[in-house]
């Protein structure tokens, strides 16, 4: 073996080696079991400091890493500026090698971490740039994969803005119906269950259509069911759960909360279900839905105590207080 065969079998074997920490990385992602995804990233990152390493698989090593970093901060944190900067790197070596795939992947999470960093206030304007460049670099070079991402975050930009208007919400509809679309004619699973949970928001807060948006998430858990994408089970369950509540189905209600709460404890992630538990809780408050939220509050606690979060019981039950004393007033 002469000395460019063997410069191409190291740079053969580190392309190989990268696509198995994505490989692995991904896996556990789907798991939920991101501390240890980030920790074979830690641990391989000099990777990328290899002049045997090709651009191209620096870009894809940085990009994956970045995409768990920020799934470890989600509903938890909300700074993203270590996710941007490792994107922007992985943009620019992206670039150097022509990779346009990988320029429009870098861009779309650049702009995930905006849109995450701002969701809070829907104050996240600056993102559509980031999500406008990959989405046309999809087009060109028809990356459909891709293109269920862009339009998935194209309509996430126009569901939540502040002060968002019907105009705005109809178009995150086109978008989700248009990925939707793509997504089961390329049989891209995760991304059908991601545009089935949005639609299902559309049918319940623009339609008022309860019903339809139950059979939304329900098609969006199942899904997640199907292909093992147990990190965000737990937020799939508690969306069914809401549907049934609104529709007075407490019984489906209760069985599905106990599910969501099941499943935030086994993937270590009962912090973010409690956000998102108070945050609707909070939601129902200002809409004077006051006897409503306690008959929630009641079944999440119940849900709660089932799975032995007495610490998150503790909190419900000052909350179910507060509110039967603030009622009788």
């Amino acid at each position: 073996m002469n000395e460019n065969e063997k410069d191409a079998d190291i740079q053969k074997s580190f392309e190989n080696f990268v696509e198995f920490i994505i490989k692995i990385t991904e896996i556990y992602r789907y798991e939920g079991k991101i501390n240890k995804a980030l920790l074979i990233f830690k641990s391989n990152i000099q990777v990328i400091d290899f002049e045997e390493v090709r651009r191209e698989d620096k870009a894809k090593f940085l990009i994956q890493y970045a995409k768990i970093l920020q799934q470890s901060k989600f509903i938890r944190e909300f700074n993203y500026d270590n996710e941007i900067k490792l994107l922007t790197e992985a943009q620019e070596l992206a670039k150097s090698s022509n990779a346009k795939n990988l320029i429009a992947d870098a861009l779309d999470l650049i702009g995930t971490c905006i849109y995450s960093t701002g969701i809070l206030e829907g104050e996240y304007k600056q993102a559509i740039d980031f999500f406008n460049q990959a989405l046309n670099l999809r087009l060109e070079i028809k990356d459909k994969l891709g293109l269920c991402k862009s339009y998935f975050n194209r309509g996430l930009f126009h569901e939540n803005l502040k002060d968002s208007s019907e105009e705005d919400k109809l178009k995150s509809f086109d978008y989700y119906q248009k990925g939707l679309k793509m997504a089961i004619e390329e049989n891209y699973k995760l991304e059908q269950a991601y545009f089935y949970r949005h639609i299902a928001f559309f049918y319940q807060y623009f339609e008022n259509d309860n019903e339809k948006a139950l059979q939304s998430h329900l098609k969006s858990a199942k899904l997640r069911e199907e292909i093992g994408f147990k990190i965000s089970l737990q937020f799939a369950y508690f969306a069914v759960a809401m549907e049934y509540f609104f529709l007075n189905d407490f019984k489906n209600s209760l069985e599905y909360f106990k599910k969501a709460y099941h499943w935030a404890i086994s993937m270590n992630r009962v912090e973010q279900l409690k956000v998102i538990i108070f945050r609707r809780g909070n939601q129902m408050i200002k809409a004077r839905e006051t006897e409503s939220v306690i008959t929630y509050y009641e079944l999440v606690l119940e849900s709660a105590k089932k799975g032995e979060d007495l610490e998150g019981a503790k909190e419900i039950e000052k909350e179910i207080k507060n509110l039967s004393s603030n009622f009788k007033k």
